[in-house]
């Protein structure tokens, strides 16, 4: 617990300048943050292990997505491409099935949308809706655990995450929806009441669903972290999961409501 806490205080003490200030020093963080996830992305795979060049698509295809585009989603023609590479290559790779071929599409697919969204917001939205997100995140995660702690008696998916309650769900939802409208109220952000609360609630909501994903995923490969970057915390898709996946879940958002 004690190197749990270490770590997590260095890489707060680590993060937190980088995104503040933007810049160089977030592209770069962005870059190596793709290179690791390309790696645990893969790395995880085993009977077959992916071959090595599967590495280089999956990773241009990461990198590509997150720094060639301003939208607030990657644009279709690159997962379109994307797919049509993979097709290819589970014709001639006879260790890609459809199963394989399948997971290689959708994670990719769904981290190069998480990543690019954070970038969008970082360097063309601005630094407020950076916030927004990791509020109503790690908001609605922290919360769902002490409500879990407190009252929580029913479970709320024991196949993947044996510790969640339907109770902690709730109360995260709430009040971590609830703390990101009320930033998003006092820093006036450019949406309507009805916009942001839309956006709160839903990614209160979302990013546990982000959780229970990448867990099944671990679960289906049989391994605990995608790796040991981060002693007592696991890799970068462990720790960054819902933020991943609620960062693809805003971009579509503010797609729908602006």
């Amino acid at each position: 617990m004690k190197q749990r806490i270490i770590t997590g205080l260095l890489l707060a003490l680590v993060l937190i300048p980088v995104v503040v200030v933007g810049s160089v020093s977030f592209q770069i963080a962005m870059a190596l943050i793709a290179g690791v996830a390309t790696f645990e992305l893969l790395s995880i795979c085993k009977n077959p292990k992916a071959h090595i060049y599967l590495y280089g698509i999956v990773g241009f295809f990461l990198f590509y997505s997150i720094f060639t585009s301003n939208k607030t989603v990657v644009p279709s023609i690159n997962i379109a491409i994307y797919l049509i590479v993979l097709l290819v290559c589970g014709i001639f790779d006879a260790g890609i099935d459809f199963a394989r071929l399948g997971y290689y599409f959708t994670g990719g697919t769904l981290v190069a949308l998480g990543l690019h969204m954070v970038y969008v917001m970082r360097m063309h939205l601005g630094l407020s809706y950076v916030l927004l997100l990791a509020i109503a995140t790690l908001g609605a995660d922290t919360f769902a655990y002490f409500v879990g702690r407190s009252i929580g008696k029913h479970k709320l998916n024991p196949r993947l995450s044996p510790n969640k309650t339907i109770e902690g769900s709730i109360g995260g939802i709430i009040c971590g929806g609830t703390l990101a409208l009320a930033f998003g109220f006092l820093m006036k952000m450019p949406l309507s009441l009805w916009q942001l609360a839309v956006i709160s609630y839903v990614l209160s909501s979302t990013g546990q669903i982000g959780d229970l994903t990448f867990s099944s995923i671990k679960r289906y490969f049989d391994v605990k972290d995608y790796s040991q970057i981060f002693p007592g915390h696991g890799g970068v898709l462990d720790r960054f999961d819902s933020i991943i996946f609620n960062a693809m879940v805003l971009g579509l958002l503010l797609n729908i409501l602006l």
